[in-house]
């Protein structure tokens, strides 16, 4: 008899076969601040041990460590 069986007529849930499969959590309750401080969430893009705060960026330095701009020697 599986353990899906066995609690089905017990009102749990039977988490055993799926509960360490990952899934997605719920975000935490925002904590509340006092007033004058706001949050704001913020995206960081990160190109090998650098961290950019501007798409441009980071899309730059990912071209110079890929040698996609061509070398000097390249150019003259």
């Amino acid at each position: 008899m599986s353990s899906a069986s066995r609690t089905a007529g017990s009102g749990k849930r039977d988490t055993g076969e799926w509960e360490s499969e990952g899934g997605s959590l719920g975000p935490d309750a925002p904590a509340r601040l006092p007033d004058g401080i706001t949050a704001e969430a913020s995206m960081v893009y990160r190109v090998g041990p650098y961290s950019y705060s501007r798409l441009d960026d980071a899309m730059a330095e990912h071209a110079r460590q890929s040698g996609k701009q061509g070398s000097r020697a390249a150019r003259v």
